[in-house]
């Protein structure tokens, strides 16, 4: 699909209300995004590297690195060596 739904999962499990409906049922608010199977994955995973390399905006990234309770360590692990300028899946520069 698009980064657009992504950055909109993202910004909406930001709120309290959606990400408490959210973590009572994952399957059942992620059906209500258009979301890719891969893309799909990288939530339920919480795979930030592949979040950011299909375009999620690194802020809300950060937020959603927050909420996971992903520690800083392992974020930084994870998107090492990767730039702000690198392509997202559909050839859209981040810059």
């Amino acid at each position: 699909m698009s980064s657009y739904c992504l950055n909109k999962l993202v910004h909406e499990i930001q709120f309290p209300e959606k990400r408490a409906r959210f973590d009572a049922d994952p399957e059942k608010f992620l059906a209500g995004f258009d979301l890719t199977p891969e893309e799909l994955a990288a939530v339920r995973e919480r795979d930030v590297r592949a979040l950011w390399l299909k375009g999620v905006n690194p802020y809300l990234l950060r937020v959603y690195q927050i909420w996971t309770r992903i520690g800083d360590d392992d974020y930084r692990a994870a998107l090492e060596g990767l730039s702000f300028y690198d392509f997202n899946e559909e050839g859209d520069s981040r810059g």
